[in-house]
């Protein structure tokens, strides 16, 4: 955490600490003065010398149209938006969010199957819930994922950075995702859907289980897609992990299908099946 700050209010929130920053936005630890409560502050500020439009700021208003939608216990709370506007034009936006006190899953990945197999489960039923209000995720990775500790709830998980989500169905102008995780359908700007985020949450299991990427249309490292016919066939994870419950390797390759038709139809028949493993597979070490 990096404690050297170069304000210590912003939208009048008293700045703790900063916790990160992206591409054009930096998150920090904010104190409400009234309430003394803790959150997280994303802030974004448009800057002409550098940004070619607004799409940063763009995102996080993504992010905070598809939040104020949910309510999931699995999935990050928004607890507000904040616009600065010098004269017509928003210039700079914050949004304000519960504060997770973790390490992501890529970051700090657990010991024990059976500790991956209910994170799994929790972000795929958070998941579900989005894509029962209408939306979809678009970014799932192991560095969207973060696991508070300490906490009375026995959910654990938290899906966080909704700034590429969007309506099912939406076509976007432009190529997003991530490295190691991209479906097909993204690569090829057709329709964003529930299946997206299965392909893109099947790379994410397979990541967090392998400790490498599926094989997939963008690989890490490269900046030029290939199409689907020029992916080759990923190795199961049962074939890379000894012990390894096949039934959920088989459930990993199921997602990872390049033809979005032979997906695994629903995420709720993920998270069910991811249920119905949580007490039955062998608890090897990873």
């Amino acid at each position: 955490m990096n404690t050297k700050l170069m304000t210590d209010d912003l939208f009048g929130y008293k700045v703790v600490a900063m916790l990160g920053e992206g591409a054009r936005s930096k998150l920090y630890a904010v104190k409400d003065r009234q309430s003394g409560a803790t959150y997280a502050l994303k802030h974004v500020v448009f800057d002409e010398s550098r940004d070619k439009d607004d799409r940063f700021l763009k995102q996080v208003e993504t992010e905070y149209t598809t939040l104020r939608e949910l309510d999931h216990p699995a999935i990050r709370k928004m607890i507000a938006l904040k616009r600065a506007r010098p004269l017509v034009k928003v210039m700079e936006v914050a949004l304000v969010l519960e504060m997770i006190d973790s390490e992501t899953l890529e970051e700090a990945p657990p010991k024990l199957l059976r500790d991956y197999v209910r994170i799994f489960a929790e972000v795929a039923e958070g998941l579900a819930h989005m894509h029962e209000k209408g939306f979809v995720h678009a970014d799932m990775k192991t560095g969207n994922i973060m696991m508070p500790v300490g906490r009375a709830s026995a959910r654990m998980a938290k899906v966080i950075d909704l700034g590429q989500s969007c309506k099912t169905g939406t076509i976007k102008p432009r190529f997003q995702g991530s490295p190691g995780y991209m479906a097909p359908e993204q690569a090829a700007k057709e329709a964003i859907v529930e299946r997206t985020d299965i392909y893109n949450f099947g790379a994410t299991m397979y990541r967090a289980l392998v400790r490498d990427y599926a094989e997939t249309v963008l690989v890490p490292g490269q900046s030029k897609s290939r199409k689907p016919e020029e992916v080759p066939a990923t190795i199961p994870a049962s074939e890379r992990v000894a012990g390894l419950s096949s039934e959920l390797s088989v459930l990993v390759a199921e997602c990872l299908q390049l033809k979005i038709d032979r997906r695994v139809s629903s995420m709720q028949k993920v998270a069910e099946k991811l249920r119905s493993l949580e007490s039955t597979v062998t608890n090897i070490s990873l």
